[in-house]
C-alpha cells in the first residue's frame, strides 16, 4: 500500500495527536499518531483536525496539540491509516522542538525491588544493575503462566528461604550452578534438589567473589543495545536475519516482509530459529551483533537443509561470545582433561545445545501426498520437514484427519459407477459371472487400487496373429481377486447399516413417527469439532449448521420453523471465596459476603424457549432450555460473560433441535466409533465433489455466454476506447479462470480458455483497425 502511494502524485504525513496535561491527568488519554497520505503539508494539516474528530467524535480537539510532519526517517510513525496509541509510549514529547524523542531508560535501585523481583531480574540478566526497559522481561518470569526453564528456576529459588535470602553475588552463583547441573527440560522441584545440593557443597568450598557478566561484557566489547527478551520478537529477527536486513535499521517493507517470512512458517526461517533458539541467553543477544555474526551463513543456501553444518556455523561464530557466557566454546582436546567431567553426575550426561528447544511437543504435520503425521518431539518434526512435509497446527491436524481418505472416495465412485470393488459390491451378484469371453485379469494391488493390465492389451493381441482358439462350453465362476495384504477388509458400512435395519424393522406407525428424525439424523463431518481438555471428549455440532438443516427442512427462520422465548433469568451458583494467607502461604478459604452478610455466589445464566415447526402433516413444538455461566471463579479472578444471554439462547436451540432428531448420530455416540466417522465422511465427501462439479460447470457455462455476448458487444463497439475497456474487464476474468484451472491440472480447460482469449483480442484490434480507419476517410 505505501509502495503503490509513492507511485502516485501523494506523500505521506505523520499526525501526532498530544493531551493536553489536565486532560491526560482526569481521563488518562494518551498520545496517539496516524500516518496518512496527502498531496502536500499543506492539505495535511487540513485533513489533521477531520480524521482527528473522525476516529474520536466525543473528544474536544481543542484539549489536544495536532502536529502533522512529512514522514522522514527516525520519526516514530505506526501502519498506514490506523491510530496507534501504543507506539508513542517509549517516547517523550519535546515542547520546544514539537517532537517525540527516544525516552531513556531510567536506572533501577535493585534493593527497592520486591523479594520475587530481584530474583527473576538475577536468573534473566545475572546482574543487579538494571534499567526501566529490563523489567518487563524479568516479570514475564513471575508470572504463573511462565513455564520456561528460567521461570522455574525462579519459582525454585523463591520457595527455597535460604537461598532467597542470599545476597545477590551468591544467588548469581547458584544460579550458574543450576544452569550447569539441570537440563532445560526440568521443572522447579527437580531445580529445588539442585539448589540444595549445591547449599551442600558450599560447606566444603570457599566462597569466591562473583564477577558482574554485565560489567565484564562491558570491558570486553562495545556498547551494544540488548535483546528484547521477548520469543515473539525473537522469531520476527530471525525473519530480518533470512531476509537479510539489519533489525535496527528495518523499516515498514521490512517489517511487513518479516511478518509474512514468519507466518507462512518459511523453510529457512524454520532451519535458522530451530538452530539459534539452542543457545542460552540468545534472546537477550544485541540484534545487531547478531545480524553481523549470521550475515555470510544467511547467505549460503546449502546451510538451510545441512543441519549439523548450520549448528558449525553458529558455534563457531557464537561460542565464546562474551555478552553468551552460558555457550562456552567446546575444544575437543581440553575436554577430556576439563574438570568438570568430574561434576558430571554419572546418571545425568550433560546435554548439548541441540538438544536445548523452546518448543514443547506434540507437533504435527501433512506430507505431499496430503498425508498428516504426529511428531512427539522437535528432532523427529525436523525430520520429517526436511523430507518435503510441512507443518500444520492441531486444528488443521484433526481437520485433514477426519476427512475420508481418496481411497475411501475412489472406491465408492467406482462402485456407483458399476464397477466391481472388493468390500463393497456383491461377488455373488449374477452380472460379475463370466460368459464365454473370457474377462480379462484384474488384480487388487491395495488401498482401493486396482491392475487393468488385461484391459489395456486386449487389442494389441486382437491385431497380432493368434493360435487356434480352444472353445469353451462351461461357465466358470470370476476367479477371486486376492487383496494385496492379507488384513481384514474394515466394513465402513456395518454400523450405519446396523441401525438402518433396526430402524427399518420398526411397526408402519413407528416409521411413519421417525420420518423426520431419519431425515436430519446423519451429520456432515465438516460441521463439527472433537472437544477434549473440558473434563470430557466428545464431539461439537456447529449450531449454524443445524440451523441450515432446519432451514432446509422446514423453511426460514420466522415463517416455516421459530422459537419463543418463555423464561430468561440468573440462577445462583455455588459460593465465591477468597484465599487466606499465613506468611505467604495460603492456609485456607473464606467465603465472600456481601455489606448485609448474605454470601456472593457465582450466576449462571439460564433460557427457557419454546421452539415451533411447520410439517406437510402436522405442526408441533418443543421446550428447551439453555444455560451459560454468567460471573465466575476462575484463577486470573472473577469473570463476567456479557455474551451469556446470547450463548444460552444457542444452547437452547441446539438442544431442542437435537430433541428433533437433528445430528442425533453424534448425540447418539456414533461419532465415537471411527469406523462410522469414515462412513459419513465418505458419503459427504462424494456429495461435497458433486456440488462442486456442478458448480464448476455452471460458472464455465456462464462464462462461455458471456464471452459470446462481449465477443457481439466488441464488433458493434462505436469507439476503440468502448472496445478497448469491454475486453480489458472481461480479460481479466477469464485470466483468473485460467490460473485456476492451471493451479487444479485441468490443462485441458486453460488451454481452452488461452484461445478464447486470443480470438477475443483478434476481434478486438480488428473492430479498432476497422474504427480509425473510418476516422481517417472521413
Amino acid at each position: 500500500m505505501i509502495e503503490e502511494i509513492k507511485m502516485t502524485e501523494q506523500n505521506l504525513f505523520i499526525l501526532y495527536a498530544i493531551p493536553s496535561e489536565k486532560i491526560a491527568a482526569e481521563n488518562g488519554a494518551r498520545k496517539i499518531t496516524l500516518l496518512y497520505a496527502a498531496a502536500n503539508i499543506r492539505q495535511a494539516r487540513a485533513m489533521a483536525p477531520l480524521k482527528f474528530l473522525e476516529q474520536y467524535p466525543d473528544a474536544d480537539d481543542a484539549d489536544f496539540e495536532l502536529v502533522v510532519y512529512e514522514d522522514a526517517p527516525g520519526l516514530p510513525r505506526g501502519a498506514l491509516n490506523v491510530w496507534d496509541e501504543e507506539i508513542l509510549s517509549g517516547y517523550n514529547w519535546n515542547e520546544e522542538a514539537r517532537r517525540p524523542e527516544p525516552r531513556a531508560a531510567l536506572p533501577i535501585e535493585f534493593e527497592k525491588l520486591s523479594s520475587i523481583m530481584k530474583i527473576a531480574v538475577l536468573v534473566k540478566y545475572m546482574t543487579t544493575k538494571i534499567t526501566s526497559d529490563m523489567l518487563p522481561a524479568a516479570l514475564e518470569l513471575t508470572l504463573d503462566e511462565a513455564s520456561s526453564f528460567p521461570g522455574h528456576i525462579v519459582e525454585a529459588i523463591s520457595k527455597t528461604p535460604t537461598v532467597a535470602s542470599m545476597y545477590p553475588e551468591r544467588i548469581i552463583e547458584a544460579i550458574k550452578y543450576v544452569v550447569d547441573k539441570c537440563p532445560t527440560t526440568k521443572k522447579w522441584p527437580e531445580i529445588k534438589a539442585q539448589l540444595a545440593n549445591w547449599q551442600n557443597s558450599l560447606k566444603d568450598t570457599p566462597r569466591t567473589p562473583v564477577e558482574d557478566n554485565a560489567q565484564t561484557a562491558t570491558n570486553s566489547v562495545p556498547q551494544l543495545k540488548p535483546g528484547s527478551g521477548d520469543p515473539e520478537r525473537f522469531d520476527l529477527i530471525v525473519a530480518f536475519l533470512v531476509a537479510g536486513v539489519n533489525p535496527e535499521k528495518a523499516g515498514a517493507a521490512d517489517v511487513k516482509n518479516a511478518k509474512f517470512i514468519k507466518e507462512s512458517r518459511d523453510a529457512a526461517w524454520r532451519a535458522w530459529r530451530t538452530t539459534l533458539v539452542g543457545i542460552p541467553g540468545i534472546y537477550e543477544f544485541p540484534e545487531s551483533e547478531l545480524y553481523a555474526l549470521t550475515l555470510d551463513g544467511m547467505k549460503d543456501l546449502k546451510l538451510i537443509k545441512d543441519t549439523e553444518g548450520r549448528l558449525a556455523y553458529v558455534r563457531s561464530h557464537l561460542a565464546g561470545h562474551a555478552l553468551l557466557p552460558d555457550y562456552p566454546a567446546v575444544n575437543s582436546e581440553e575436554s577430556n582433561d576439563n574438570t568438570q567431567a568430574d561434576e558430571q553426575s554419572a546418571d545425568q550426561p550433560q546435554e548439548t545445545p541441540e538438544t536445548i528447544t523452546e518448543r514443547q511437543g506434540p507437533f504435527y504435520y501433512r506430507t505431499p501426498d496430503g498425508d498428516v503425521g504426529r511428531a512427539n518431539k522437535l528432532p523427529k518434526l525436523e525430520a520429517v520437514i526436511t523430507q518435503g512435509c510441512e507443518e500444520i497446527t492441531r486444528e488443521q491436524y484433526m481437520e485433514l484427519k477426519n476427512q475420508p481418505s481418496r481411497d475411501d472416495v475412489s472406491r465408492q465412485l467406482a462402485a456407483q459407477r458399476g464397477e466391481y470393488v472388493e468390500g463393497i459390491s456383491d461377488p455373488n451378484d449374477p452380472k460379475w459371472v463370466k460368459s464365454e469371453v473370457t474377462q480379462p485379469e484384474v488384480k487388487n494391488l491395495g488401498g482401493g487400487v486396482f491392475s487393468v493390465d488385461g484391459l489395456m492389451s486386449e487389442q494389441s493381441k486382437q491385431e497380432e496373429p493368434q493360435p487356434d482358439a480352444i472353445p469353451s462350453s462351461v461357465y466358470t465362476a470370476p476367479t477371486p481377486v486376492e487383496p494385496a495384504t492379507t488384513q481384514p477388509a474394515v466394513d465402513f458400512q456395518s454400523v450405519a447399516a446396523s441401525l438402518e435395519k433396526d430402524l427399518s424393522e420398526k411397526p408402519a406407525e413407528a416409521l411413519d413417527n421417525l420420518k423426520l428424525w431419519r431425515t436430519v439424523m446423519r451429520t456432515d463431518p465438516r460441521f463439527t469439532k472433537d472437544i477434549t481438555g473440558t473434563g470430557f471428549d466428545g464431539t461439537s455440532v456447529n449450531a449454524e449448521y443445524m440451523i441450515m438443516r432446519a432451514t432446509e427442512l422446514f423453511g426460514p427462520l420466522g415463517s416455516g420453523w421459530g422459537f419463543e422465548i418463555q423464561e430468561d433469568k440468573l440462577i445462583p451458583g455455588a459460593p465465591m471465596s477468597e484465599p487466606v494467607f499465613n506468611d505467604k502461604q495460603i492456609v485456607g478459604h473464606r467465603f465472600l459476603r456481601d455489606a448485609d452478610g448474605t454470601l456472593i455466589t457465582e450466576q449462571h445464566h439460564s433460557m427457557r424457549i419454546r421452539l415451533w415447526y411447520e410439517t406437510e402433516d402436522r405442526d408441533g413444538s418443543v421446550i428447551s432450555y439453555g444455560a451459560t455461566p454468567y460471573m465466575y471463579k476462575t484463577k486470573h479472578g472473577v469473570k463476567c460473560d456479557g455474551e451469556a444471554p446470547k450463548k444460552s439462547l444457542t444452547d437452547a436451540i441446539k438442544k431442542a433441535l437435537s430433541m428433533l432428531g437433528f445430528s442425533a448420530d453424534v448425540w447418539l455416540g456414533l461419532y465415537d466409533k471411527p469406523e462410522y466417522v469414515a462412513e459419513v465422511g465418505v458419503e459427504f465427501g462424494i456429495k461435497t465433489a458433486s456440488e462442486k462439479a456442478e458448480d464448476t460447470t455452471r460458472l464455465r457455462t456462464e462464462l462461455d455466454e458471456k464471452m459470446t455476448r462481449v465477443a457481439g458487444t466488441i464488433e458493434s463497439a462505436v469507439t476503440a476506447n468502448e472496445a478497448k475497456k469491454v475486453f480489458d474487464t472481461l480479460a481479466r476474468e477469464i485470466e483468473i479462470h485460467r490460473k485456476s484451472a492451471e493451479a487444479t491440472g485441468d490443462g485441458e480447460h486453460a488451454k481452452y480458455l488461452s484461445g478464447r482469449l486470443r480470438r477475443l483480442n483478434q476481434i478486438k484490434d480488428e473492430r479498432i483497425k476497422a474504427l480509425n480507419e473510418q476516422e481517417y476517410s472521413a
